[in-house]
């Protein structure tokens, strides 16, 4: 099994989101993520079924309102 992973200016490239909106979503522990020593990394595996999760929960309550 590989594992994709990235650090933080990568995810924000290939989320199309600043490093800022990325930092602030990691304090608020909203986007999933593990520390290598000091840095934060990201797997993409986790990153993309987050974004899909995402998506099913904006398409479900946009049902309601």
């Amino acid at each position: 099994m590989t594992k994709e992973i990235c650090n933080i200016k990568d995810l924000s490239s290939y989320l199309k989101i600043s490093v800022s909106e990325i930092r602030k979503l990691v304090r608020e522990k909203r986007i999933p993520n593990f520390r290598l020593g000091n840095r934060i990394m990201f797997d993409l595996i986790e990153i993309n079924k987050w974004v899909e999760k995402l998506a099913e929960q904006e398409s479900i309550s946009s049902i309601f309102y």
